[in-house]
Order: structure tokens, then C-alpha cells, then sequence
């Protein structure tokens, strides 16, 4: 009897046809996102939700939500058996059929150290207060705790949501241009619902967390792709998503 062996070359051919094969569907499902929302980002929270499984084991695991939005993410990790807490601001999109916490991500109305993780995706670029955020997160993480931070950073072919492409013209001058000719945006305005927030900032903010060890930063779309987000300039640019995660130190824990 013949055994069949894969070998290194033919297994990495495999992988890449699987996530081209994801970013295609993902791209088609992301080309209706303004008009459907819905498919894109209920096939991002169970995509999400199922990565975080295999890695921590969600299972009774108590989990912010943070920036939770429409509640997309909360949903999928309350499937996998998680123990979710919802928050945000904005509480008029909200379809879960649970409860959802208003509240400022800067100033987060939960006690210290009362949570095993913190999901956050796409919620820094609509906050002026990016520190603030970090510093909460690392306030309400047990320790040992885990983060998944992930955001459209603004020079990313997305960074300026309704206004693209023009934040390739900077955060002052692009969106001064995009409203003298087409009018304020819909939604996410620059300075209200949009802010400028870069990768290699971030992480500097994040070296001064000294309760937050960063693991990985890697593409979330393409995270093959993860030594782009070691190059200062085209990290900013190929990222499109950066995601970064950490852990709550044990050691500096008060």
C-alpha cells in the first residue's frame, strides 16, 4: 500500500490557494459592505470568533466587546461560548438581541481586572483618544489576559472610509479637499467620527504600556504578510487593517 505524502512547497501552495480563496470571498462580500453590511462583517466575527477559540479556548471566558457596534462580533463569540459584555457609544445600530452598555472606551464603567479578554475591532480610528483607549483596555484585562486590537489605519487604501482616496493627501489637507468638492461625508467625519490613527504610533503608545506585552502585528486580511508591519511607511500603507495582539502581564500587575 502507497502512502500519499504532502510536502513543504505542496502544503504552502495549499495554504496560499485557501486564503486567496478568503480574500476573494471576503473582497466580494466587503464590495456591498455600505449597502449590506451584514454578510461582510458576520463572516468577519465568526472568522474572528473561530481563531480566538483555537487560540485561548472561549468557553465560559468573560469578554469585552469593545466598540461593539450592530454587535456583529459579540453574537459570534457568544456562539462559541463566551460570556460577552457589548459597549459603545453609538447604541442605535445595535441588532443583537441582548443587552448592550453605553460607554466611553476612554473611561470604560467596569471594575479592574474583570475581564479575560478584550476584542476590539475597528474602533480606534473613531476615537480622538487612542491612549485612553490602550489604557483602559490594559485596566479592566485579568492578568494573563488577552487583546485583539485591530483598526483601518489612515494612510490604508480604506483610511478614509467615505473619503477615500483623499488621506493620501494627509489628515489636514485631504479632508479639507474632499469637502470643498463633494461636501461633508455621510458619516465619519474628520476630527468627529474619524481620526487619523497610524501603526508605528501605536505601537510606540504601546511600548509605554508597561501591563501590556504586544505578541504579534500582522495584516488582518493578509497576515502571511506580517513582516510588511516591521517597515516603517509601507506598514502604513499595505497593512490596510493592522491587528495587533497582546497579553496583561502578570509581573506588572497592581
Amino acid at each position: 500500500m502507497s502512502t500519499c505524502h504532502t510536502t513543504p512547497a505542496e502544503g504552502s501552495r495549499r495554504r496560499l490557494r485557501t486564503e486567496f480563496a478568503r480574500l476573494v470571498r471576503l473582497f466580494g462580500l466587503w464590495r456591498n459592505e455600505v449597502g449590506d453590511p451584514e454578510p461582510f462583517y458576520s463572516a468577519l466575527a465568526a472568522e474572528a470568533a473561530a481563531d480566538l477559540d483555537r487560540r485561548h479556548g472561549l468557553a465560559g471566558a468573560e469578554l469585552l466587546d469593545l466598540g461593539c457596534g450592530p454587535g456583529y462580533y459579540t453574537s459570534a463569540l457568544r456562539e462559541a461560548g463566551a460570556r460577552v459584555v457589548g459597549v459603545d457609544m453609538d447604541t442605535t445600530g445595535w441588532q443583537g438581541t441582548f443587552g448592550l452598555v453605553q460607554g466611553d472606551a476612554t473611561s470604560l464603567p467596569f471594575p479592574t481586572a474583570g475581564f479575560d479578554g478584550v476584542f476590539c475591532s475597528n474602533l480606534l480610528e473613531h476615537v480622538a483618544d487612542t491612549a485612553g483607549v490602550l489604557a483602559e483596555i490594559e485596566r479592566v484585562l485579568r492578568p494573563g489576559g488577552w487583546v485583539y486590537l485591530s483598526w483601518t489605519n489612515w494612510y490604508s487604501p480604506w483610511g478614509g472610509h467615505e473619503m477615500t482616496p483623499y488621506q493620501y493627501l494627509g489628515p489636514e489637507r485631504g479632508p479639507r479637499l474632499y469637502e470643498k468638492r463633494h461636501g461633508p461625508p455621510r458619516k465619519n467625519r474628520m476630527g468627529e467620527g474619524l481620526f487619523a490613527v497610524h501603526v508605528g504610533p501605536t505601537l510606540e503608545l504601546l511600548s509605554r504600556r508597561r501591563g501590556l506585552e504586544v505578541v504579534s502585528v500582522v495584516p488582518r486580511y493578509w497576515p502571511w504578510l506580517s513582516f510588511v508591519t516591521s517597515i516603517p511607511g509601507v506598514r502604513e500603507v499595505v497593512t490596510w487593517n493592522c491587528l495587533i495582539r497582546m497579553r496583561r502581564r502578570w509581573d506588572d500587575f497592581r
